[in-house]
């Protein structure tokens, strides 16, 4: 059948794609059966895979090197003719124009453009990693500059996809609601790890993986520490520069040897490291819309970890905490409320909690999730071949 006929595929992403973790999971669902080529920056991010890599910071030309020229292209609202001399566009045209795809699986909204100019005889499949148009709402000049950008992107381009896919059932609901667009949601599940739960000891042992961000609030989990009377502990394993808010929580945490700051691992022995706690700690405070609606990896990294989770009142990691009984959900986003959870549960709940992950870590496991991009793959080959 045509259908079953490999084909072959452009992933491609404006980023160090070896450190992007959907597009190396696309690219390992689908090798088998189709031949796979990965664009992006930084050197190849699977041995034996073809790569053509992208310049990350290419010089400006043409129009965007007369000084203002970016400026005045933004304030008139010209987005057509901005995403044709942005240079990073430009250069990846260079590189990519040459080539042929079936498919070209683009990632975020920045690429869009520049796939949909690309040959790819059944079109683009868009990854949003989040909601686009407000990924940097805390910031004016991103309001201004950016979003309206991105806002043009999706409404003359995204909404011209084969397919999407996206991150969230609330970020699915607010591209349908603003923009008409429909998503298949793929969470940012992590690949299963087989690994049998801990008997939890006292002090029960927490931690927290991530980035070091002020928007999320990481505060909170010192000050519950400080005023629970559960006995815990709470590692922090902590991404990003030593900047003055990094500095603001070792100072928070100074003199207390419950609290520990440990450096960070690198992500292939990150669920083995995390195993050795008992309770992950998912608190972001949603200080932005994308932040209210996250499901990160850290939270999927826990289950495979097979931990216990505690998370805020974020709309989509407290339903699937009660949804499986994984954990327990503050009431609100402050370490007052933190505290209070922790001084109602005990090793007995959280062995509870962490034999429930051991038995979904299966069913949260990447390998199920990835399947609806397979499935979102095969049917738009399908639709294709059979109009043919």
């Amino acid at each position: 059948m045509q259908g079953s006929a490999r084909k072959k595929i452009l992933v491609f992403t404006f980023t160090p794609i070896n450190r992007e973790p959907r597009a190396l999971k696309q690219i390992e669902l689908l090798r088998d059966d189709h031949d796979v080529t990965t664009a992006g920056f930084g050197p190849a991010p699977v041995e034996g895979v073809p790569h053509i890599e992208l310049e990350s910071l290419p010089t400006s030309h043409g129009l965007l090197a007369i000084r203002g020229m970016y400026s005045l292209i933004i304030l008139l609202r010209q987005y057509r003719l901005l995403s044709k001399v942005l240079p990073r566009n430009a250069s990846a045209l260079a590189r990519l124009t040459p080539h042929e795809w079936d498919l070209i699986i683009a990632h975020d909204v920045s690429t869009v453009p520049v796939a949909r100019k690309l040959r790819s005889r059944f079109g683009v499949l868009v990854d949003l990693h989040e909601y686009a148009t407000r990924q940097g709402e805390n910031s004016l000049r991103w309001r201004l500059v950016e979003g309206g950008y991105f806002r043009w992107i999706l409404k003359r381009h995204v909404r011209r996809a084969a397919a999407v896919s996206t991150v969230g059932q609330g970020i699915v609901d607010e591209y349908r609601r603003e923009f008409g667009i429909e998503c298949d949601l793929v969470v940012n599940a992590t690949p299963y790890r087989d690994i049998e739960p801990s008997k939890t000891p006292e002090p029960i042992r927490m931690v927290h993986s991530g980035a070091v961000a002020a928007t999320r609030k990481l505060e909170i989990m010192i000050e519950a520490v400080k005023l629970t009377r559960t006995p815990v502990t709470l590692d922090l394993y902590l991404v990003g520069a030593e900047d003055a808010y990094f500095a603001s929580l070792r100072k928070m945490a100074e003199g207390d040897p419950r609290i520990r700051f440990r450096d960070p691992v690198p992500y292939d022995q990150l669920v083995t490291t995390l195993s050795q706690y008992d309770i992950g700690l998912a608190m972001i405070a949603p200080s932005t819309f994308n932040l209210l609606w996250c499901l990160p990896n850290k939270f999927f990294d826990y289950i495979q970890a097979r931990l216990a989770i505690i998370t805020g009142p974020s709309p989509e990691m407290a339903r699937i905490t009660r949804e499986h009984d994984l954990g327990a959900v503050t009431e609100e986003f402050t370490g007052e409320s933190l505290a209070a959870l922790l001084d109602r549960i005990d090793a007995a709940k959280v062995d509870a909690w962490k034999a429930s992950a051991h038995r979904q870590a299966r069913e949260l496991s990447s390998e199920v999730q990835v399947k609806v991009w397979r499935r979102m793959v095969d049917r738009i080959f399908s639709r294709a071949d059979a109009s043919a």
